[in-house]
């Protein structure tokens, strides 16, 4: 009836396919027989398997001319009417096997009915389903085993199958969800939302943050399957348990804020210790050297500090750090690469990964250019680096890039480098001991810090400025007398600022009144101060200065043997010393 639809009673009145038809189109071979054993019937297939030509007369075949091995077992048959599965039957050099069912009529066995199947077809298809059956239950294992949660349903959204996993992240438990329409468990409020009915609707995969009726917090992906004409087939959801990734946030989250509170604290008492170590800038030198400070904080140059040991370099750094907007942003992280043996300072400067060497700390550790990003790294005494690890330091001031120990990937740092040295970088680098090419890259902006000797104004203010701070930190009151404070004045100090500052601690401790005299003060102050006195006796503060400028440096030379020897241990050029000491000749 072309393309219309047919009613219910043309369907009906259409003939029947004949049973013979129908038989003789199975792809079995197919033979029926008598409670006797003769063939009754046969299919086309069957002639062709069994070499059986011509019309199959009523008794004119037996079965066991077929099967004549299995013929007391198909006798059981007819005795029993019990079937029997896959019996194994060979005809002609066939192989076959042989499915045999009572034919029942009436309640009684009237004969057997034997569908036969080549054997080796049978082999590869039962191959075939075997290894469907391990696949099967690799990915049935597979499911079971997965960490993540497995929740699938059909295309119309009904719930079947959920892993143990998916049990055990969101409290659901299985005979609770299997079989029910995703629709109906969210209106019950198994779910907040469905990721599975936004997958039907969307036709795509989705991804959403899902609340549980337990109270847990799960991250759902689902994914669709189609079939072969594009329709989803099935929807596949993993499930995400949250709540460990959430409490992991929260602690990072805690431990970033206390990481900016440390920095914090850290910042407050570093800008604290500065007030309390006041630069002092009286004299004409200090004052040039704060009004250079004053001019470069702003910048990220790098700094090189050139002083006498106790000049107070390490003061004047954390003053440009203090003055800088890096105070704001960052911390202050001082080394003394003289007091860190050589092997460790690689890994102090730059740290470490895990395992990078024997006894390093198993997670790995920061170095001091990391932890001072955003802020300043003071070098003290960097001569004292090896030339091997100079070169490294250049690398890293080239890109300010820097490179774990037992690491390969590079780190950018933000941090401006102020380095420091007593001794005559220039004259180690004529001697070998210096990298020209690092020296020059530290070289950008030199400060040099004047010794003690060269700003006497400064003696009494750093005097009273430590007198001070160990009264507080000591719970004292003491003064010095004017004798005591002339004799302080006079003397030499070639400890410089640290010299002042240890004697002012000491005497402060160990005095017994609350006035500091001439006798408190060591022996050495004294008589050197009165050595000076005696010498200088009625000179300007000019001839004074030069006076005590000529007994350390004649002092110094008789200590090491020359003026080459000396100018290390001075802080200056050997060609100044010889010129200092050519000078003080012609003034006699």
């Amino acid at each position: 009836m072309s393309e219309q639809k047919k009613t219910a009673g043309e369907i009906l009145s259409v003939p029947p396919i004949p049973l013979k038809l129908l038989l003789d189109s199975a792809y079995f071979a197919i033979i029926a027989t008598n409670r006797e054993g003769y063939i009754v019937y046969m299919n086309e297939i069957a002639r062709v398997l069994l070499d059986i030509r011509g019309k199959v007369r009523p008794r004119s075949i037996h079965y066991s001319e077929i099967d004549n091995d299995t013929w007391l077992d198909f006798k059981e048959i007819i005795d029993t009417g019990k079937p029997q599965i896959t019996v194994p039957v060979i005809h002609k050099n066939y192989s076959l096997l042989a499915n045999r069912t009572p034919i029942i009529q009436k309640g009684e066995v009237v004969g057997v009915m034997s569908v036969f199947h080549d054997r080796e077809e049978y082999e590869k298809i039962s191959q075939h389903l075997s290894k469907y059956q391990e696949i099967v239950h690799e990915v049935e294992a597979i499911i079971s085993s997965s960490y993540d949660g497995i929740y699938v349903t059909d295309g119309e959204a009904n719930t079947i199958r959920v892993n143990t996993a998916y049990e055990e992240i969101t409290g659901i438990k299985a005979p609770e969800v299997l079989g029910r329409n995703m629709r109906d468990l969210v209106a019950g409020g198994f779910f907040s939302e469905s990721v599975t009915l936004k997958v039907l609707e969307e036709n795509k995969t989705v991804t959403l943050s899902q609340k549980l009726k337990t109270g847990k917090h799960v991250l759902v992906t689902g994914n669709p399957f189609f079939d072969d004409e594009g329709r989803i087939k099935m929807v596949v959801t993993n499930v995400r348990d949250m709540s460990d990734l959430d409490n992991l946030n929260q602690q990072l989250k805690e431990s970033l804020e206390r990481t900016k509170a440390y920095r914090d604290r850290l910042q407050e008492l570093q800008m604290s210790a500065y007030k309390d170590n006041e630069i002092v800038r009286v004299s004409r030198a200090m004052r040039a050297v704060y009004d250079l400070v004053e001019r470069i904080c702003g910048t990220d140059a790098t700094i090189l500090l050139e002083g006498d040991t106790g000049v107070g370099k390490d003061r004047v750094a954390e003053e440009i750090h203090a003055k800088s907007n890096r105070a704001e942003r960052g911390i202050f992280v001082k080394v003394n690469c003289g007091a860190i043996p050589e092997t460790l300072l690689e890994s102090e400067l730059f740290g470490y990964e895990r395992g990078a060497f024997t006894g390093a700390d198993r997670e790995g550790k920061h170095g001091l250019f990391e932890m001072a990003d955003k802020g300043t790294l003071f070098l003290d005494e960097v001569e004292s680096m090896s030339l091997a690890l100079q070169g490294k330091l250049l690398r890293v001031l080239q890109d300010f890039e820097i490179t774990r120990v037992g690491g390969t990937i590079p780190k950018k740092v933000d941090v401006r480098l102020v380095c420091a040295s007593n001794q005559d970088l220039k004259e180690l680098v004529s001697q070998q001991k210096f990298r020209s090419d690092l020296y020059y890259r530290l070289h950008v902006i030199p400060v040099h810090i004047p010794p003690l000797r060269d700003r006497i104004e400064d003696i009494p203010y750093l005097v009273r400025l430590f007198l001070d701070r160990f009264n507080k930190k000591y719970s004292q009151q003491k003064i010095f007398s004017s004798a005591a404070l002339d004799k302080l004045i006079k003397y030499a100090w070639p400890g410089n600022v640290r010299e002042v500052a240890n004697l002012i601690e000491r005497l402060v401790v160990i005095t017994t009144g609350s006035r500091i005299e001439v006798n408190d003060l060591p022996i050495e102050i004294y008589d050197r101060a009165s050595e000076y006195e005696a010498m200088c006796q009625g000179k300007t503060l000019k001839e004074h200065l030069r006076c005590v400028e000529m007994s350390l440096i004649r002092n110094a030379i008789n200590k090491y043997g020359n003026a080459r020897r000396a100018a290390p241990h001075l802080g200056v050029h050997p060609s100044t010393l010889t010129r200092k000491l050519k000078e003080g000749d012609d003034a006699k």
